[in-house]
């Protein structure tokens, strides 16, 4: 019988190939040598932005504090 992953290991599992993602991006655009160093720190935003919706719709006791931010 194959088990299945509850949906915080599943959340989890995103999050963490999500931290891998977004340090392979931000090391890439600061090793670049064309001047796009700007870029860094746009990135990381967006991908915290991510994680924090990503969050936000798994816990849904956070739901209204974070729209409240937006």
């Amino acid at each position: 019988m194959i088990r299945r992953r509850g949906r915080i290991h599943r959340q989890m599992i995103v999050l963490g190939s999500m931290a891998g993602s977004t340090a392979d991006l931000v090391k890439g655009l600061w090793r670049d040598r064309s001047g796009r160093r700007w870029l860094a720190p746009l990135a990381v935003f967006l991908c915290l932005t991510g994680a924090i919706l990503i969050l936000a719709v798994t816990v849904e006791a956070l739901a209204p504090f974070v729209y409240a931010i937006f």
